[in-house]
Order: C-alpha cells, then sequence, then structure tokens
C-alpha cells in the first residue's frame, strides 16, 4: 500500500517538478486531510493565477502540493495507487 510519503519520494525524484499528480480513492483521500495541501487558483489553460488578474477572470481553485503540483483523483486507480504526469 503506498504512503504519502513515498508519494512524496517518488515525486522528488523527478528530474523535473510534476504539474500533476493522480491518486487512488483512499491516497487521495489521506492526501486530502494530511494539512499539507493547499487551495491555488489556475487560469484558463491550466496556468497559475498570479493575482493581479482584472476583475471577472474566471479563477478555477484547485488542492495542490508545493509549488503548484495538482493533486487530483483518479478512481480507476487502485486505491493506495498514484501516477505522477509530467
Amino acid at each position: 500500500m503506498a504512503t504519502l510519503q513515498e508519494l512524496g519520494a517518488a515525486i522528488a525524484q523527478q528530474p523535473q517538478p510534476p504539474r500533476q499528480v493522480f491518486c487512488g480513492f483512499d491516497l487521495w483521500l489521506e492526501a486530502m486531510g494530511s494539512g499539507k495541501l493547499k487551495l491555488a487558483n489556475f487560469l484558463k489553460g491550466g496556468v497559475p493565477a498570479k493575482g493581479d488578474e482584472p476583475e471577472g477572470v474566471l479563477k478555477v481553485p484547485l488542492m495542490v502540493a508545493g509549488r503548484n503540483i495538482v493533486i487530483g483523483l483518479d478512481v480507476t486507480l487502485p486505491p493506495d495507487g498514484f501516477r505522477i504526469a509530467p
């Protein structure tokens, strides 16, 4: 069973910081409850918002780890599985 520590180690081993990590349900649930994630706003095209966008620009809040690594749920993975996207 993969743990948050194993997920963190796998992310740290990547040559470039990934943009997204997909987690199976149990691992995703553990990550959501860990207190290590934060909400970050993204703009159209998946660009992180800077905070100085004009009023009315659509911003989508997503849960992220570190520097904007989006943590997503993938129900097709085993409950404790994960996949790191470039």
